[in-house]
This record gives C-alpha cells, structure tokens and sequence, in this order.
C-alpha cells in the first residue's frame, strides 16, 4: 500500500469515528499555531457524500490577513482502505508534491489540535547582500601619512568655521520664517478640525437614521416571516385528514420559515409546499433535517429484530428511515379512488436518496437499496409474486408465551416483506434464520421506487384480513424510542 493510500486510509477512519451515524461534523479551536509561530485558528467540516467523506479545512490568523482552505475528497476501495479522489488548496488542485505533507497536517489537526501546526504560506522577506567595506592600503609611508592626515583636519576645520558663519545668519532667517509658516499653518489646521467635527456631526446623523431603517426593516422582517408562517399552518389545518402527508409537510415547512433568516430562504420554503401526497411524503423523505434513523425507533413486539440491512452489516437501522409511517392515510393501491390507512412502515435505505427535482420527484444515489432480512427465526410460509406488492416473502414465527399474553387469542405471528427486486427464491417450509437475507430491496409491484414495505402480522380467529393462512390482523411494527 503506498503512502498517500494508508494516509487517506487513516484520514478517512478518524473522520468516520467523528461521524458516528451522523451526516456531518464540524469542530476546530482558536489556539492553533502556524510554521512561523503565528497564532491561527481553524475549523473543519466533514460530511457524507453517499459512500465517500469529505473533508473541509479552513485555517486564518486573527486579522484574516491570511487564509488557507483545503478541501479532500477520499472514496472507499473495495478491500477496505480509502483513497483520495481530490484534494484543492484555496480552491486550486494542489500541487502533487505536498499532497502527503498536507495530508499528514490535516490527521495532526483531527488527532491533536492543541498540538498541531499549519502550513500558512507567509510573505518571505528579501535578503540584500552585505555591503563589506574594502581595506585601503598604499606604499605611502606611515610618518608622511599622519602628517598629510593631520594638515587636511585643519584645513578642513577652518573652511568648516567659515561655512558655519554664513549659515548661522541662513538659520535665522529660516528660524523666523517657520515661525510665520507655523502661524499659517495652526489657523488652517484649526479651520480643517471644525470643518471634520461638522462632516463627522452630520455623519452621525445619517447613521442614526440607517440604525432606524434597519431596526424598522428588521421588525418588517420578523412580522413578514411569522405572518407566513401562521398562513401555512392554516392552511395546514384547513386541509382534510385524508391529506395527512400534507398536513405535515405544510407544518414542517413553517417552522422552516419561522427560522428562516432572509427573504430568499423565505421565498424557498414557499416554493417547496406540495399539491399532493405524493410530493409531501417525498420532501420530508430527502429533506436532511427530518431524518429519523430506523434505530431511533423500537420493535413493538418483544424479540423482533430490524428487517433491513446493507450487505456486509449489521442489521442496526443506521442507515435506514421510515419514509412512511403505520396508520398513515395514502391513496389506495387496489386502483378503486379513496384514501385507505397504511398498515405497514416503508423503509427505505437513507444513502439512496440523492436530492429531489423542482417537480419533487426523488433522484437516487446510485448505489444498493440494501437487503431485507428475517426479524426472527421462522418459517417461509408464502412466497410469490403480487400484481401490488411485487415479489414478496411471509415468515412464521409461531407463538410465544409473551406473544399469547399480549395478543388475546393469537394462533401465530408472522412478518411479511413485500417489493423486493426479485424473486427471492424461499419455498413454502423452508426454516430461515434472524438476520438471514430475505431478498434484496427493490421497487416492483405499485412502488414509486426501492423501499421495503414491512407487516406484522398477528393470526386469530374474527381478524380484519383474510389470506389462505387464516384470518389476521396488522401491526405497527415500530415505535419511536422513548
């Protein structure tokens, strides 16, 4: 492994444990120190980019008269290590020379950044040659030289006297005229500082009145940006039960505006309210700041665990969302118009969703949606192909005496995966495992793209729902943790 891989290696790993299952980190300190002793203060932001890391480093001195901003992009290899993709100095490719140096600094300053140093580039000062006196030397003997020496001292003394006559009677002159210049000069500096005090007077006028322009535009402001905001929320409020997703897009959307600190931001928010569920059910889906991870939510029923995972993981929920919730009122898949509760979770992979479109359609990072895995151990009790649901897998997993307890007349419960991207392959009584991969997560069927569609399913005698099974019911798998 070559250097700048183990250093992007390395970089990588300290920013993943800085991560956590967050989206994004950000941290610094003020007391740094730069090469050339300077005092600098730095603050680094790094950030997923779906299965790459970046890295942003800005470093400045206190009176901003220096500034370096680096920028590092590492990419994951398939065997494990990282490798760097990009890196850019103050908005350049930098050089590949100092590539493994600045690497080195930027997991000096993650590991360390009491200790660490910054590479700013200072202004270096000119060296000018030395000036060295060359020795003067000559046959003269010494005797005739002091002698020669000595007669051009008084020569030199008596023109310096007669010199010093004719300038003593210049100096007085020159005395009495700075003594005129001088009164001049004290009368127009005298007019100049009252002519300043009356431009500054009247500066501070017209600052007061822009102090007042901004304080009224400030209130104008604050009142545009609640007033938007209780519209919203009545119109929120106006809107029929059958429009839930809607309801709680408008609601997220004005406390959105109620932060918002400009009119731009404003005027974005606006622009984002959806017309339909569909749109309001995809805008809470991608926007960043309404994520809830699955493993932010508990199981409902005791020993189950969560269906989904990324190949190669633990089954931890970290990196899923419930993008739609149990009891949420949708139109009905079955094509017969009306509005009918969704008694399941979808559950889509976080990392999949890139952004979304002015026409709020999802663009989806180009990666694996992941794979649906069983909740417990069981037993594949069907397996098929569902003109709504698509390819689809149902697990037993009995009864048991905490079951029983809490289900009254419960003959056994089961977990149903729907939507998977293909036929999972299960026949009717094969034994299946907790976390064993059910089928990977797809979109077929009625699906607006790849998502697990997720039951649980409680069978006893008089149940709501009918299948070749018996008679059950359906229940809401998760709940948030407390």
């Amino acid at each position: 492994m070559t250097r700048r891989k183990r250093l992007s290696t390395r970089l990588a790993r300290l920013l993943l444990g800085l991560l956590g299952d967050r989206g994004s980190w950000s941290g610094g300190t003020d007391s740094g120190t730069s090469i050339d002793g300077r005092p600098v203060a730095w603050f680094l932001t790094a950030q997923r980019a779906g299965s790459r890391i970046t890295l942003l480093e800005t470093v400045t001195v206190p009176d901003q008269s220096s500034r370096v901003v680096r920028y590092w992009l590492l990419a994951p290899d398939p065997e494990g290590s990282w490798h760097l993709e990009a890196a850019e100095k103050n908005h350049e490719a930098l050089d590949n020379d100092w590539i493994n140096d600045e690497l080195e600094e930027a997991i000096g300053r993650l590991e360390d950044p009491q200790t660490a140093r910054s590479f700013l580039e200072v202004p270096k000062a000119r060296t000018l040659a030395p000036v060295v006196p060359s020795p003067i030397s000559g046959l003269w003997p010494r005797r005739f030289r002091a002698i020669a020496g000595l007669a051009f001292f008084v020569c030199a003394f008596f023109i310096l006297m007669a010199y010093s006559s004719l300038q003593y009677h210049r100096m007085i002159r020159l005395v009495g005229d700075l003594n005129s210049a001088i009164g001049i000069s004290s009368t127009k500096q005298i007019q100049a500082v009252t002519t300043l005090s009356d431009r500054l007077a009247a500066l501070d006028g017209e600052l007061e009145k822009l102090r007042d322009d901004v304080q009224r535009e400030r209130a104008a402001f604050e009142f545009s940006r609640k007033n938007t905001a209780m519209t919203i929320r009545s119109q929120a409020d106006e809107l029929p039960w059958e429009d839930y997703s809607r309801k709680r897009a408008y609601n997220y959307l004005a406390d959105r505006i109620e932060s918002a600190g400009s009119y731009g931001e404003i005027i974005h928010q606006i622009s984002r309210i959806p017309e339909d569920n569909a749109q309001a059910e995809t805008i809470m889906a991608v926007d960043r700041a309404n994520i809830v991870p699955l493993s932010s939510y508990v199981a409902t029923v005791e020993g189950l665990s969560y269906p989904v995972r990324l190949d190669g993981k633990e089954a931890d929920g970290g990196d899923f969302m419930i993008s739609s919730g149990f009891g949420e009122l949708r139109p009905s898949s079955l094509g017969t118009g009306g509005y009918l509760p969704h008694m399941a979770v979808d559950i889509i992979n976080v990392r999949n969703i890139l952004t979304v479109t002015a026409d709020n359609s999802i663009v989806r990072f180009p990666g694996e949606p992941g794979s649906a895995v069983a909740a417990a151990d069981g037993v594949v009790i069907e397996s098929g192909y569902n003109s709504v649901y698509g390819w689809f897998a149902e697990i037993s997993h009995g009864s048991k005496p905490e079951w029983t307890s809490r289900y009254r007349n419960l003959e056994l419960l089961s977990t149903y995966y729907s939507h998977l991207a293909e036929d999972p392959g299960w026949k009717e009584g094969d034994r299946i495992q907790r976390n064993e991969k059910v089928g990977k997560i797809g979109d077929t069927g009625r699906a607006t793209g790849p998502h697990l569609h997720f039951e649980v399913r409680v069978y006893r005698p008089g149940g709501e729902f009918v299948n070749k099974t018996g008679h059950f019911d359906r229940m809401n798998p998760y709940i948030p943790a407390e």
